[in-house]
């Protein structure tokens, strides 16, 4: 009642002080019960729709912030579960590395002793065969020497001279 009272000031006061005629000689009071019956009117035929308009919209938007609120909710949940599931997943990482660093070095060291193993023979082998060539190479020249001792008769040898050359020959 009070709004209605000061809206009636706020909007006839100022006609009133303004007017250049008396206020019997306006249609002011006219147009002002003009207006409170349109208020009326409107108030009894509208202000159930329009209410009903302003509660399904204040529902609406309700029912909206609920279901952003949950799908926040929801949001951070699944952060939360992809969180664990990161720190799991680095977790795994870091164990797969360790495994793979220490296969790596098992491979390496079992590598290496193979190697070593190799290079081992390799050298004997190289070794045997260099002593091999050695005795060939003398085996050769003394049969090389032989050859010419007995094709040449500018030296005379007796059987003990060739029997002393056949045994170091043969050691």
């Amino acid at each position: 009642m009070k709004k209605i009272a000061f809206f009636v000031i706020c909007v006839g006061f100022p006609s009133l002080i303004f007017a250049s005629a008396s206020i019997q000689e306006s249609d002011f009071i006219q147009r002002v019960i003009n207006f409170v019956i349109f208020v009326a009117i409107l108030w009894y035929f509208a202000f159930d729709s329009i209410k009903g308009i302003f509660v399904n919209r204040r529902n609406a938007i309700s029912a909206r912030l609920q279901e952003v609120q949950e799908n926040l909710h929801k949001a951070k949940r699944e952060k939360e579960t992809a969180q664990k599931r990161l720190e799991e997943s680095k977790e795994k990482a870091k164990n797969i590395v360790n495994a793979a660093k220490q296969e790596a070095y098992l491979l390496e060291q079992k590598y290496n002793d193979q190697i070593k193993k190799d290079i081992e023979t390799l050298k004997y082998a190289l070794e045997s065969n260099i002593e091999f060539e050695r005795r060939k190479i003398t085996h050769e020249a003394v049969d090389e020497l032989l050859n010419k001792l007995i094709q040449s008769d500018d030296v005379q040898l007796n059987k003990e001279d060739y029997v002393n050359i056949i045994t170091k020959r043969i050691s």
